[in-house]
């Protein structure tokens, strides 16, 4: 940039005073075009660099799912539908897990579910029946305590032996722990029978929601595209085992029309905080050589990566200074047509609308970019 800024100096001043002769050189007039040409050379590039930053960092980015299997458990790949690179609509089917192992799954918990629905009654009987054997408890009990009585009453009057009294007393207190025991029987009967979960029994609940992810495993042994798109990268094959530990491969999706178009390129700290939504913004491509594209700022992102602190075990590492980089997403004007494939990489230039003739030799330098891009060739 200096460079070409000191060339085209030189070709004005050989122009003038060499080629036309338009006004005689003399020696002051030497030395000022000296000191002018740097002082006007550093003014331009200052003023370019903060009031009409560029960045030779700009890609364009797609979004991109990694697949993953919701499975619950391993499965074995049965069939891959997808064909790479073949364009697909949302919900078509990419390929599918042998649902076998899920499918016995369901079936044992159905039964599941069909023994704990059943075992409410059995629950309901079980109360029933502990309450029968507290009240039969209590009559034993009443009538142990009648028993003791009477026998008390004859000790009294010397009609039975102390043997008779303390075997009366034994068998009232063997029906005192009888009327405990049964007592602790039905409140274990109640408690099994009254566990409910809304109106539900626990039992019956609990079964349900394992059918529920069994039946979600079967669901979920399809697996489908995420959006519109087409699946890129695949490497899988029927017999392969396959969970919900790792990705299995990517799928690219299109672009909204709010995506269309859409750049990406960092700056430098210094003239970050002077690019705002809305300034004018030119992007050349390599691949496009001789074109400038022209368009406005979207959205400026105020984070960078060394601003970012993961919760960890160890203490944060100081970064070199100096290297953070700030993101800046342009919209391109009219690029529904353009075909911009995701990693495109470029250079940009935003300009603030200060300093206009440093502006003016920003755009001169963006479209000698554009124009050098012809000079490079692939093998």
């Amino acid at each position: 940039m200096m460079a070409a800024i000191f060339i085209a100096y030189m070709a004005i001043i050989w122009l003038v005073f060499d080629k036309l002769r338009l006004i005689p050189l003399s020696l002051p007039l030497a030395l000022l075009l000296a000191a002018v040409g740097p002082a006007f050379a550093f003014y331009i590039i200052v003023s370019m660099n903060n009031f009409h930053p560029s960045s030779a960092d700009a890609r364009v980015f797609q979004r991109v799912v990694q697949v993953v299997p919701h499975i619950t458990a391993p499965g074995r790949v049965l069939d891959v539908v997808a064909q790479p690179d073949a364009p697909m609509k949302k919900g078509d089917v990419i390929f599918t897990i042998d649902p076998q192992q899920f499918l016995f799954d369901v079936k044992r918990l159905e039964a599941a579910v069909a023994a704990a629905e059943q075992s409410v009654p059995q629950l309901k009987s079980s109360l029933d029946q502990a309450s029968a054997g507290v009240e039969k408890a209590n009559v034993q009990l009443n009538l142990a305590k009648a028993e003791f009585e009477r026998q008390t009453e004859l000790f009294e009057k010397k009609v039975i032996a102390q043997a008779a009294l303390d075997r009366s007393e034994r068998n009232l207190q063997s029906a005192e722990q009888a009327v405990a025991g049964a007592q602790a029987a039905e409140d274990r009967a109640r408690l099994a029978y009254q566990s409910n979960i809304g109106t539900e029994n626990t039992a019956v609940a609990q079964a349900r929601q394992q059918l529920a992810l069994a039946r979600y495993n079967v669901e979920e042994s399809v697996v489908r595209a995420p959006c519109d798109g087409y699946a890129t990268n695949i490497q899988l094959v029927p017999g392969a085992v396959v969970s919900a530990a790792a990705s299995v491969l990517p799928f690219v999706c299109e672009r909204d029309e709010s995506n269309l178009g859409m750049v990406v390129a960092s700056f430098m700290q210094g003239p970050y905080l002077r690019i705002n939504e809305g300034d004018y913004a030119e992007v050349v491509f390599p691949m496009y050589p001789g074109q400038v594209f022209p368009g406005k700022v979207l959205t400026t992102i105020d984070l960078a990566s060394q601003g970012q602190l993961s919760a960890s075990g160890l203490f944060p590492g100081a970064a070199a200074p100096g290297t953070a980089r700030f993101a800046v997403r342009i919209k391109l004007d009219n690029a529904d047509t353009l075909r911009l494939p995701a990693g495109t990489q470029g250079n940009a230039a935003v300009y603030t609308g200060d300093v206009q003739i440093a502006g003016i030799i920003r755009m001169a330098l963006m479209r000698m970019t554009s124009w050098t891009n012809y000079l490079f060739f692939s093998a």
